[in-house]
C-alpha cells in the first residue's frame, strides 16, 4: 500500500487560494520595517490559508488488474420459465451457463452479475441457483439505466435473453447513454420447426371517416424456405389487399403493409390472416383480429333549398359558423320556368348542378339536407332519388324540411326517396297547410331533444319555445319510426297523432323528418326567457350529431385490444377522453376512475397516467391467467361525460414460444455488439484468449485533511505567536 497527496480544489477554490498568494506577496513588500519573525508568522498565517483552500487529500492505493467491467444481464421476465427442447426451463440454462464459465470471464473482465425483471439488481453467482423469474418483463432501457447507476460503467454488457420484451423508444437513448456494446445470447429451442407467426399488428387507434389508413403486419417465418407466404387483409368476408413473399431463408421477418379505407363511424373491425404453402406439406396459417375506432373530423354537408326564406339564412348561417361544419350550400333562386331576357351565360346565377349533387359527388358528404325542394321542377329522373335512397342506405343522413313546395307537392309521394321516410305522404298534392302552433315533445329524454340538464329540464324548455309556423299533412307513421314532436291537435289520415319531427333508420342510415320550416322562431325565444338564449343552436348541434352518428359515440373509449394478449408483464392499455368536438380533453378538465376486474372476481383500483393530454395509459402487472376487464368512467363539472368498458385475456408463457434471434440481433447491431445462441457461446472464441491484465493503482481510500479542525489550530496558533512576538516589540 502507498499513499498520495491530491488537490480537490475547484475552479473557485484556485481563485481564492490565488489571491491568498498574492495578498501575501503584498503583505511581505509593504512591511518591510517590521521584525523579522512577526512577517515570517504572517506569511505562514496565509500559506496555510491559501493550502486549506486547495482542499488537500490524502489517498491511499493499491496495486491490482486492470480489467475491463463486463455487466452481465440475466433475463428474469416471465417468459424465461419457459421450457424449450433441452427439457430445462431457459433462466435454468442461463444459470447454469454462467456458473460453468464463471472462470471463463472473470480471467478476462471484472464481471458484475444482475438479474432483469423490468430494471436490473445486483447479484452475486451464488444466487444464480435459486434465482425465479419476476412477474415483470425486461425493459432492456430500464436494466442498462440501473447498470449505469450501480457503479462505474462497464465496458461490455452481455444480455442473456429469449428476446421476448418490448425494445421501446427509450432504448436508443439508453444505449447513447451507456457508451458500450452490448452482446446478445439467445436462450431458447434449438431445433428450428417449420412455424407461422403473426407476431405484430399495426393500426392506428382512431381515424377519421372517409380517411385512408394503414395495417402493417409482422410475420416470422421459421424453417420455410422456398415456402410461399399470402398475407391478406379481411373485412366482413371480403378481400381489402393482399401481399405474397417467398421465403429464402431458414428463419425469416416478413413485413405486410395495407391500407384501408374508414368507411362507417363506430368500430371497424378487421383480419389479417397468413397462409405458408410449401410442396408436399400441409400448409401452415395464422390470423389475428384488429380494429381502429372511427370518428369525425368534419360534417361534410350539402344542404339544398328550393327558394330562399328565413329558415334557410338561419340555419345556414348557423351550419357555416361552426368549424367543425364544413358546408355546401344551394338555394334556387331562379326556377326553369321563369323566362329570363338575357342568355345563361350572362347571368351570374349558375344553373343547378344536379348531375354534380346527386350523382358524382354525393358520396363525398355525410348529411344531405332537401329543404322546401321540388325536384319534379327540373325534370330529374327518379335514379337520382334511387341514389339518395342508396347514400342513406350505405350509412349517409338524411334531413327533410317541409314548406309549400316540399313532400307530395314536390314530386316525392311513390318514389323511392319516400321508401327511405318515418312517414308515409299524403297524395294530396296540396298537402302544405299554413298557421302557428306550439309542438309537443312526446320524447323529451331522447338524444336529440334532450337539450337540457335531464329529461325534466328539456320538457320544461320544449314548453316555453316559441310556436312554428306552418305543417304538412300525412299519411301515416311508418312501423318503426320515432315521433319526436307532434301537432297539438292535428292527425293523420290514419288518425295518428300528426308528426312535426320524425326519425327513422334506413339501412344503415338514418332519415329525419321535420314537417315545418320555420324552427329560426326558437332563435328569438331568448329575447323572452334567457334559458331559451342558446336553444336553437344547441338543437341543431344535436341534430347533426345524431344524424351523422356522433351522438351516438362514446366520449370516453378504450383503444381496440387484441382478444389475446401478449404473455409478458406489464400489460398496456390505453384510453382516450374526448369532449363534445371529438378534440381531447385534459386531465384538468376531467375527473377519471377505473375498476379493474381479474379472472376471479377481485376488483381493484386500475393504476394509469395520462401520457398526453386526453391520452391515459394502464400498465397492469401481477396478472393471473385468465379474462380481465376494464372499466373507466369520467365526469366532467360534476356531470357524467361517459364510460368504456373493455377486457382481454392472459395467459403466461408457453414453453413453446420461440426464440426471438431477430430482436435480440437488432439490440446488438444498435450498439455495435455481437449476437450468439447461449449453446454456441464460448468466452474464449467470443472475447478471444485471455491475456495478462496491466497492473494499475487503485484508490481504497480518501481522507480529506482539509476538513480537519487542526488546520484552524494551526492558523489560530501562529497568529497569537505573531501578535505575542509584535506586543513584547512594542508595536501595534
Amino acid at each position: 500500500m502507498s499513499w498520495r497527496l491530491a488537490l480537490d480544489a475547484g475552479p473557485a477554490e484556485w481563485a481564492l487560494a490565488a489571491a491568498a498568494s498574492g495578498v501575501l506577496l503584498l503583505a511581505w513588500r509593504l512591511q518591510r520595517g517590521v521584525p523579522r519573525g512577526p512577517r515570517l508568522l504572517r506569511a505562514a498565517a496565509f500559506a496555510l490559508l491559501a493550502l486549506v483552500l486547495a482542499r488537500p487529500v490524502l489517498e491511499s492505493l493499491e496495486e491490482r488488474s486492470a480489467k475491463p467491467r463486463l455487466a452481465v444481464l440475466v433475463d428474469a421476465g416471465p417468459s424465461m420459465q419457459s421450457s424449450d427442447d433441452r427439457g430445462a426451463a431457459r433462466l435454468t440454462r442461463a444459470a447454469r451457463w454462467l456458473r460453468e464459465r464463471r472462470g471463463a470471464l472473470e480471467r478476462r473482465f471484472e464481471v458484475s452479475l444482475y438479474a432483469a425483471a423490468g430494471g436490473a439488481r445486483r447479484l452475486s453467482f451464488d444466487e444464480l441457483e435459486s434465482l425465479r423469474p419476476g412477474a415483470a418483463g425486461l425493459d432492456p432501457s430500464a436494466a442498462l439505466a440501473d447498470v449505469l447507476d450501480a457503479g462505474a460503467p462497464p465496458s461490455r454488457v452481455l444480455l442473456l435473453s429469449d428476446g421476448a420484451f418490448e425494445d421501446g423508444p427509450a432504448l436508443a437513448p439508453a444505449l447513447s447513454r451507456l457508451g458500450a456494446p452490448v452482446d446478445a445470447a439467445g436462450v431458447g429451442p434449438k431445433a428450428l420447426r417449420p412455424a407461422l407467426a403473426l407476431t405484430a399488428l399495426g393500426a392506428p387507434d382512431f381515424v377519421f371517416l372517409h380517411g385512408r389508413f394503414p395495417v402493417s403486419a409482422t410475420l416470422e417465418a421459421t424453417a420455410l424456405a422456398g415456402a410461399r407466404v399470402r398475407a391478406r387483409l379481411v373485412r366482413e368476408g371480403r378481400t381489402l389487399a393482399q401481399s405474397t413473399f417467398l421465403v429464402e431463408k431458414p428463419y425469416e421477418v416478413l413485413t405486410a403493409s395495407f391500407t384501408a379505407e374508414a368507411v362507417a363511424l363506430g368500430r371497424m373491425g378487421c383480419r389479417v390472416e397468413a397462409e405458408a404453402v410449401l410442396p408436399g406439406r400441409a400448409p401452415l396459417s395464422a390470423r389475428r383480429e384488429a380494429g381502429v375506432e372511427v370518428i369525425r373530423q368534419k360534417y361534410r354537408i350539402m344542404y339544398l333549398a328550393g327558394r330562399p326564406s328565413f329558415e334557410y339564412s338561419h340555419l345556414r348561417e348557423y351550419l357555416k359558423s361552426d368549424p367543425n361544419h364544413e358546408l355546401v350550400s344551394f338555394v334556387i333562386l331562379r326556377n326553369p320556368e321563369n323566362v329570363s331576357p338575357v342568355a345563361d351565360n350572362e347571368l351570374s346565377l349558375i344553373p343547378f348542378p344536379a348531375q354534380e349533387i346527386f350523382v358524382q359527388n354525393l358520396s363525398q358528404f355525410d348529411l344531405f339536407i332537401l329543404h322546401d325542394f321540388d325536384y319534379t321542377r327540373f325534370a330529374l329522373p327518379q335514379a337520382y332519388l334511387q341514389n339518395l335512397k342508396r347514400f342513406v342506405s350505405e350509412g349517409g343522413a338524411l334531413l327533410l324540411i317541409g314548406g309549400s313546395n316540399a313532400f307530395t307537392k314536390a314530386g316525392y309521394h311513390g318514389t323511392p326517396l319516400e321508401e327511405t321516410l318515418p312517414v308515409t305522404l299524403s297524395p294530396e298534392t296540396d298537402d302544405h297547410r299554413e298557421g302557428a302552433f306550439s309542438p309537443v315533445a312526446v320524447r323529451p329524454e331522447h338524444p336529440l331533444l334532450n337539450i337540457g340538464e335531464s329529461a325534466a329540464a328539456s320538457a320544461e324548455l320544449w314548453k316555453g319555445v316559441a310556436p312554428l309556423e306552418g305543417w304538412t299533412r300525412l299519411a301515416s307513421v311508418r312501423p318503426g319510426s320515432t315521433v319526436l314532436l307532434r301537432h297539438p291537435t292535428e292527425k293523420t289520415a290514419a288518425g295518428e297523432p300528426l308528426p312535426v319531427l320524425a326519425l327513422r333508420e334506413f339501412g344503415k342510415g338514418k332519415v329525419m323528418l321535420l314537417t315545418s320550416g320555420s324552427t329560426w322562431r326558437w332563435k328569438l325565444g331568448g329575447g323572452r326567457d334567457w334559458r331559451l338564449s342558446s336553444f336553437y343552436p344547441r338543437f341543431w348541434n344535436r341534430a347533426v350529431e345524431y344524424l351523422t352518428g356522433s351522438l351516438d359515440l362514446k366520449k370516453v373509449k378504450f383503444s381496440p385490444l387484441p382478444e389475446r394478449m401478449p404473455s409478458r408483464e406489464p400489460a398496456v392499455v390505453t384510453l382516450r377522453v374526448f369532449d363534445e368536438h371529438f378534440r381531447p380533453l385534459p386531465g384538468a378538465e376531467v375527473d377519471l376512475r377505473a375498476l379493474w376486474t381479474r379472472p376471479d372476481g377481485t376488483q381493484k383500483p386500475a393504476p394509469f397516467y395520462e401520457r398526453e393530454p386526453g391520452l391515459y395509459q394502464f400498465e397492469l402487472s401481477d396478472l393471473a391467467e385468465g379474462r380481465h376487464r376494464l372499466r373507466a368512467w369520467a365526469r366532467r363539472r360534476g356531470e357524467a361525460w361517459g364510460e368504456d368498458e373493455t377486457s382481454f385475456l392472459w395467459e403466461p408463457p408457453r414453453g413453446d414460444a420461440p426464440l426471438d434471434r431477430r430482436r435480440l440481433k437488432a439490440l446488438a447491431e444498435q450498439s455495435g455488439g455481437r449476437y450468439c445462441d447461449l449453446d454456441r457461446l464460448e468466452p474464449d472464441a467470443f472475447y478471444g484468449e485471455a491475456r495478462e491484465a496491466p497492473r494499475a493503482r487503485a484508490v481504497l481510500g480518501r481522507r480529506a485533511l482539509w476538513a480537519s479542525p487542526l488546520w484552524l489550530w494551526a492558523l489560530c496558533a501562529v497568529l497569537l505567536a505573531e501578535w505575542t512576538l509584535r506586543r513584547r516589540g512594542g508595536l501595534l
